[in-house]
């Protein structure tokens, strides 16, 4: 299967501030790219949802606060359901600067070093 993916990503679980409308919430991130993330979140999201997104990374000795736009592109399951505690959701970064981008790949691609290095 051809990996599809524009960005690599990092299997890394860091907390991810989310603002829906007037409402800022908590997840644990999944994994991580420059291109966007995937979070475990606790209640259903609907795909297409433009959500505010903030995230701390330790990169090169400095804490970065990273902010910007993201849009949920897919949900896991795919509608809500009384009994699902967790809905996977990928959310796209859909305005980040090319700074912030860039810190981010930065972060991604020391982690994926570590890990390699690990094994």
């Amino acid at each position: 299967m051809q990996e599809r993916r524009s960005a690599p990503r990092v299997d890394h679980r860091i907390p991810l501030a989310v603002k829906e409308r007037s409402q800022t919430f908590i997840v644990q991130t999944k994994n991580l790219s420059a291109s966007g993330a995937y979070c475990a979140f606790s209640h259903f999201v609907a795909p297409m949802t433009k959500l505010q997104v903030r995230l701390q990374l330790e990169v090169e000795g400095h804490s970065r606060a990273i902010e910007c736009q993201g849009v949920v592109v897919r949900v896991k399951p795919p509608a809500f359901r009384r009994r699902i505690s967790t809905y996977d959701v990928a959310i796209f970064f859909s305005d980040l600067s090319d700074g912030d981008r860039a810190t981010v790949a930065r972060y991604v691609l020391r982690h994926l070093e570590l890990t390699a290095s690990r094994e």
